[in-house]
This record gives C-alpha cells, sequence and structure tokens, in this order.
C-alpha cells in the first residue's frame, strides 16, 4: 500500500510538477474531502444508538463524527419503523404538543453546533409514548491527513490508482497542463467502477420509493382528528 507522501510524489511525477509537493498534499486531501462528502461510501457508514426519552421531541445529540444520516430506524415487536427526513422548515411548522404522542415516524437536524466542532442534534415528531432505541446508521466525517505530502500514513480510500490519478489531476489544473480535461473524464470513468463495486450492495435490487408525507400505508398515517395514531 501507498503511503500519502508516496502518492503525492507520483502525482507530481504524473503531472510534471516535481517542486508542488506541498500543493500536491493539499489536493490528495481535498480529493479525499470530495469523496467523504459526495458519496456515500459503505466503509464510512457507522452505527449507533440513539435513546428516546418519553415525551421529548428532542433534541438529542449526534455523534461527534456525523456526517449525513443513511438511515434511522427503531424495532418494536421485532418488526421495524424506519423514520423519514423533515427540512428543518418543515419539522418547526408541525403542532408539537403531547396531546399528539405516538410512536415517532420523522426527524430533522441541527448541525449548525458542528461549527464549534461539538455535536448536531437530532429532533424526532411526534413525541414519543414509550421509551424507544433508534438505530442510527450514518456517514462519518473523517479529518485531513496532516502534512501529507511527507506523511507514512495510508489514505483510507482504498483505490490508489485513483487517488494517484485525480491527485494530478487537481495539480494540473494548478499549471495549467492541456491533459486536464481529459485526465477529469478518465477520473471520473475510474471512480464510477469503483463505486459500482463498493462493498457488497450492488446485486441488490434498487427501489424507487414515494414521498412518505404523501404517500403512506395505515401503519404510517400522521396524526390527525379522524386517525389519532
Amino acid at each position: 500500500m501507498l503511503t500519502s507522501a508516496q502518492i503525492v510524489t507520483k502525482a507530481c511525477g504524473i503531472s510534471k510538477a516535481p517542486g508542488f509537493t506541498q500543493q500536491g498534499g493539499q489536493d490528495l486531501n481535498l480529493t479525499l474531502q470530495d469523496l467523504l462528502l459526495h458519496r456515500d461510501l459503505k466503509m464510512n457508514r457507522q452505527q449507533t444508538s440513539i435513546a428516546l426519552q418519553i415525551g421529548s421531541n428532542g433534541p438529542f445529540p449526534l455523534a461527534v463524527d456525523y456526517l449525513r444520516t443513511y438511515d434511522l430506524f427503531y424495532t418494536i415487536n421485532n418488526f421495524p419503523y424506519f423514520l423519514f427526513p423533515l427540512s428543518q422548515e418543515q419539522y418547526d411548522a408541525l403542532f408539537k404538543d403531547p396531546s399528539i404522542a405516538n410512536y415517532p415516524y420523522c426527524y430533522t437536524t441541527d448541525l449548525t453546533n458542528q461549527a464549534t466542532q461539538t455535536a448536531g442534534q437530532l429532533f424526532v415528531f411526534p413525541q414519543s409514548t414509550s421509551a424507544l432505541t433508534l438505530t442510527h446508521r450514518y456517514m462519518v466525517r473523517r479529518a485531513d491527513i496532516t502534512t501529507p505530502e511527507s506523511s507514512a500514513t495510508v489514505p483510507w480510500f482504498p483505490d490508489q490508482d485513483y487517488l494517484v490519478h485525480a491527485t494530478a489531476s487537481r495539480l494540473m489544473k494548478l499549471t495549467d497542463d492541456a491533459r486536464y480535461d481529459r485526465f477529469v473524464k478518465d477520473g471520473e470513468d475510474m471512480l464510477r467502477i469503483h463505486l459500482i463495486e463498493d462493498g457488497d450492495e450492488q446485486k441488490v435490487v434498487k427501489e424507487i420509493k414515494l414521498d412518505p408525507q404523501r404517500f403512506h400505508v395505515n401503519r404510517s398515517l400522521r396524526p390527525t382528528k379522524l386517525n389519532p395514531y
């Protein structure tokens, strides 16, 4: 396995920019951050539990390394109930009163605290009538590699050929290399192949889901005067 320093050295050679090692290290970190922020890679998925209190919408603390939710559910009598996400504006518009307490069916997150390196917060609706434990699968944030141009750290992303190629592409943009556009396209093709084979979910049939706020079955109908539960 190549270290971060070796990846940067190879990228600088490919981009014909041997003196750009510091910029190459920065570009390697940018490449890794792009994968974190814009791809739901299975290796970046974590699982934790969140305990819900009776009669509370929250807030409930999220994990410190939380990036975004993959899915969120609880189990009653061995039957799983998945919560669907709302925007904060949609959540704020809901009528939150103990009189409509039930099993929660939707959630929202507030990540403003992450600006100060503290945990974000989770809110659920409606308030729960019993103590529940949510299973929370989420995508993680990862810290940048410190001085990657000289680091012996092996990057977390396993496709190192792609890391070399993508880092070289970013360096070509700095040097106005005529090969830049071709390298970007080739990099997208390389990443597409990796994403198709990521984990063991490539053979799973993907479902197209209707908006759960407007299309639902009886067990998940939102509380109304005609349907209190």
